[in-house]
């Protein structure tokens, strides 16, 4: 599902009327200098409410519209679950902005994107195997995935501006909002069911949009969000059950053989693999050639061991049983028959 999407358009595309009653709406930040002067100023953001939904909307030189189009696509106060069509989640947006505002602004394909958040959930059962999941996410790391946790939430290159994950355990987020909004967003039979739920979301971000993605954001089709979700994901928790430490050796060797290499160069990778485990993902690479740790990392990735295993040291617990990355929970049918 689309969780967050970011639309940007220059103000020199909308219309003298929109621009109008966009301003007459604005609101002004600025800061004076102690003799009087101004020394900048910059709109403020602009909350848009309903009884059930919040867009955000910036208006200067661009008019910037964003936030969850979840509730807007179901019509529930949660969002849990939502579309992945990206054209029917952004005219929901931009729907939903020109009634509050009284304007009429242009059809999503006239406007520009920055940020998709690409979200999936998956049902492992419990909370207490949503943590368990969780934990072992905490030390995934390697490459360009770099790690930092805060709360019972994993992030991975927060700063990158082109690609960034997080996982969290969906419960406690919706126990969050309770709280905050003094109300509950889900019955206590959905709040039994959720509580089950870990969730990873990917976040595509500018550079994406403008760097990597062949063709226009608008083009983007359900499959490929979903391609890019799994092709993230799927370098940190990985795509092969792997359960006893003999099993890594023998695998290891098949890789190998599978890349065209020798079965000493899959033993090889297998004392690698022990290393790491004793001493750790860095110690390892710096340890060895950067010739060898290429090779023995080809092989450990061929054999569907992850950044997880890397850092974790072990197997990751999560793989075996609880988790399958092609096996999400997208409505609450779904998660009817998975709890």
């Amino acid at each position: 599902m689309i969780d967050w999407l970011t639309l940007k358009i220059n103000a020199t595309d909308l219309s003298p009327a929109v621009i109008s009653a966009l301003r007459c709406r604005q609101s002004t930040l600025c800061m004076i200098d102690p003799d009087g002067a101004v020394s900048w100023e910059r709109p403020a953001r602009v909350s848009v409410r309903s009884d059930s939904h919040q867009i955000t909307v910036e208006f200067g030189s661009d008019l910037v519209v964003y936030g969850s189009p979840a509730p807007l696509v179901t019509g529930r106060m949660d969002n849990v679950f939502g579309s992945d069509d990206v054209l029917v989640c952004a005219g929901s947006m931009l729907c939903f902005v020109s009634a509050s505002l009284g304007v009429s602004l242009p059809s999503p394909l006239a406007w520009s994107c920055t940020r998709i958040d690409v979200t999936e959930n998956y049902h492992l059962g419990a909370l207490g195997n949503v943590k368990q999941a969780l934990e072992l996410l905490r030390h995934a790391e390697g490459g360009r995935y770099q790690v930092r946790t805060a709360a019972e939430s994993v992030y991975w290159s927060e700063r990158s501006t082109y690609r960034s994950g997080k996982a969290y355990a969906k419960g406690p987020h919706m126990e969050y909002l309770k709280k905050r909004r003094r109300e509950s967003l889900l019955n206590s039979v959905e709040m039994a069911q959720v509580s089950g739920l870990l969730r990873l979301e990917l976040s595509l971000r500018r550079h994406f949009f403008s760097r990597l993605l062949k063709g226009q954001w608008f083009d983007l089709k359900a499959s490929d969000l979903r391609r890019e979700h799994a092709a993230y994901f799927g370098k940190l928790i990985g795509t092969v059950e792997v359960t006893e430490t003999m099993n890594v050796r023998l695998k290891l060797i098949e890789a190998a053989i599978s890349l065209g290499m020798s079965a000493g160069c899959g033993a090889s990778a297998f004392a690698s693999w022990n290393w790491i485990r004793t001493s750790g993902f860095a110690d390892w690479r710096d340890g060895m050639s950067r010739a060898s740790f290429y090779r023995h990392k080809k092989i450990l990735q061929a054999a569907g061991l992850s950044y997880t295993d890397f850092a974790a040291r072990n197997v990751v617990v999560l793989r075996r049983r609880l988790l399958v990355l092609e096996a999400p929970v997208r409505n609450w049918s779904e998660l009817r028959a998975a709890a």
